[in-house]
């Protein structure tokens, strides 16, 4: 059946299905290879030493997805995300290690109930929130900044830089729950145009589903940060 036979907003509301589809996906791999490497001491020391590397693969293939996307076949596409996600897994045990398993639950439900409530406001809201996007972009590089900085403030003067880097979380988690709404409301009227038929259609829901997994994982490490009880 032709895409010409749906209304825009089924074709929208179908299209965002299927990025929360494969947004779960991306997080169900991540807590898989997170909670296996968390839970053994030898994973532990075989992939922690390489956090840095890993960090600059993830760097990569966010830019591989982002600039690139048109470009890949829908099942390399496909590959790049999945393997994004196994690298997130690795990356956040080397977080997660740091907090006791309690406080790493309560920031994880904590999270998942800000991006609902969120992602739902952007699913429903009549009101455009394209500047608010453009604005919290802008806001999202200056918090980068703000990071970069307090890291380099930290071999300087710890204490400082401990309580920046609460303020710089409770921002970020202002930031990325409002970008969970501007993306959900983005990827809603993106789908409206969508051909169902075009195989690229797939393309376009994987970065839609690394938009939300970003805004999620980012939700989740800084409500951690903010919330979560150190060993």
């Amino acid at each position: 059946m032709s895409s010409n036979n749906y209304s825009p907003d089924t074709l929208g509301n179908q299209f965002l299905s299927k990025v929360y589809l494969w947004m779960f996906v991306g997080l169900s791999i991540t807590a898989v290879v997170s909670y296996t490497i968390y839970m053994s001491p030898s994973l532990q020391a075989t992939f922690i030493p390489l956090y840095f590397i890993f960090l600059i693969l993830q760097l990569g293939l966010v830019i591989l997805l982002s600039w690139k996307i048109k470009s890949l076949s829908p099942a390399m596409a496909t590959g790049v995300f999945i393997f994004y996600a196994a690298l997130t897994g690795i990356t956040l045990t080397a977080i997660l290690m740091f907090y006791t398993i309690s406080s790493v639950f309560i920031a994880f439900v904590t999270a998942a109930g800000m991006f609902i409530g969120m992602s739902l406001f952007g699913f429903f809201t009549k009101r455009d929130l394209s500047g608010v996007g453009r604005f919290m972009l802008m806001a999202l590089i200056g918090l980068i900044i703000a990071m970069v900085l307090n890291l380099l403030l930290f071999f300087i003067a710890p204490a400082a830089a401990s309580s920046l880097s609460f303020v710089i979380s409770a921002i970020a988690v202002l930031i990325f729950a409002a970008l969970t709404a501007y993306d959900t409301q983005r990827i809603k009227e993106m789908g409206k145009s969508i051909d169902r038929n075009d195989p690229f259609a797939q393309n376009l829901a994987i970065i839609g589903a690394l938009r939300l997994y970003l805004d999620f994982i980012n939700l989740f490490i800084h409500l951690l940060r903010i919330m979560g009880t150190r060993r």
